[in-house]
């Protein structure tokens, strides 16, 4: 019986570990910021490799220059919002262009 709950326990215990390991993280807006700032500053990227670095630029960047609030650069986020711009329709992409705010403000109507 003890043999039972013990193994109960573990195998619990390996799922909920498991679990935390491998679970999406939570989404970081600031990423989305961090794309339009890539894309309307840094220019428009050649690839999926040259996105996420533009993307890690922006961050390291910020974080040295002025960011009271500093951001550790999460390649899964990352490349959430590479996929989220990605996304964008052609008219997205469009107003998304004007500017850095025009952009978070498209970015923030995605998935609503």
């Amino acid at each position: 019986m003890k043999k039972r709950y013990s193994l109960l326990i573990i195998v619990a215990a390996a799922l909920l570990v498991w679990w935390f390991l491998f679970r999406s993280p939570a989404h970081d807006p600031h990423y989305d910021a961090a794309a339009c700032a890539a894309v309307n500053v840094l220019g428009a990227p050649t690839s999926d490799r040259d996105f996420s670095n533009k993307i890690r630029t922006v961050i390291i960047n910020e974080n040295s220059s002025y960011s009271f609030k500093q951001v550790n650069y999460d390649d899964r986020l990352g490349r959430s919002s590479m996929e989220k711009y990605q996304a964008l329709t052609p008219e997205q992409k469009t107003a998304a262009a004007r500017d850095v705010e025009s952009c978070i403000n498209v970015m923030a109507g995605v998935g609503r």
